[in-house]
């Protein structure tokens, strides 16, 4: 690493300086995870500043998820990669005061995921169609004996292969979020059979689609399945009579 990557040319705001350098070396692949950034002493005579400064920082860039101070004598800051779970939550922190709705929801479904089985449909490999297939054969021996929640963490584990068979890692991105919001939802109701068969009989024929290479009738089918799975959950939530202002981040884990 060379031992002056960074330079001062913001005195009057040097904490955002340092986060944003460190940031850009990291995005832009100069430091790369696994990498463990200069000393405090390198970073103060670099940056021209305190140490308090550069740890005010380095906390920052750590919060941010881009970094991991570690402790002890081989401690130091260290570049790390940022999963989709530290993603998810600072989503989730945005969205948490702007009452987020099972619509809201649905809309973004229909958009992405009749594309996601399309693509699946036209391109889907030997590994993509048994893992499919492997939870269809768990709901479908499991349909009678299996709680709601069971059969429908199971049906989003469904829509998390599809988005992942696409190899596209901001469509993987949405649809796992989404499906993580949609969990929240449904853990607060109670999913009868009738929701239950629906699930199955739905992802029976999208994987039926996929199978088959019929991109236009699986994603059909896919659209179908978001619309029907909004339907009941309205009903149920009728049913229970809750407000419709339920905060979907009330009982979330993100």
């Amino acid at each position: 690493m060379a031992q002056f990557m960074f330079q001062l040319d913001r005195p009057d705001k040097i904490t955002d300086t340092i986060i944003a350098q460190i940031r850009s070396a990291i995005l832009e692949g100069k430091l790369i995870p696994g990498d463990k950034l200069p000393t405090e002493k390198e970073l103060t005579e670099q940056f021209q500043t305190s140490k308090q400064t550069i740890r005010e920082s380095l906390r920052a860039l750590e919060h941010m998820g881009l970094l991991e101070i570690r402790k002890g004598s081989g401690g130091g800051a260290f570049v790390v990669e940022v999963d989709v779970e530290f993603t998810k939550r600072n989503l989730a922190n945005f969205l948490y005061s702007r009452e987020l709705s099972l619509q809201n929801l649905t809309e973004v479904r229909k958009i992405i995921e009749p594309h996601a089985a399309h693509h699946v449909a036209r391109h889907r490999t030997k590994q993509d169609l048994a893992r499919l297939k492997a939870i269809i054969d768990w709901s479908r021996e499991h349909y009678l004996t299996a709680g709601g929640q069971d059969i429908s963490l199971k049906g989003q584990e469904f829509h998390r292969i599809i988005s992942q068979s696409t190899g596209n890692p901001l469509l993987v991105l949405m649809i796992d979020f989404v499906e993580s919001l949609l969990k929240d939802f449904k853990d607060t109701l109670k999913l009868d059979e009738s929701f239950c068969h629906s699930i199955l009989e739905a992802h029976e024929k999208i994987y039926q689609a996929i199978l088959e290479k019929d991109s236009e009738r699986a994603a059909r089918e896919m659209y179908i399945d978001v619309v029907d799975v909004e339907s009941q959950l309205v009903k149920l939530e009728k049913d229970a009579g809750r407000d419709q202002t339920f905060s979907f981040f009330q009982n979330s884990a993100l």
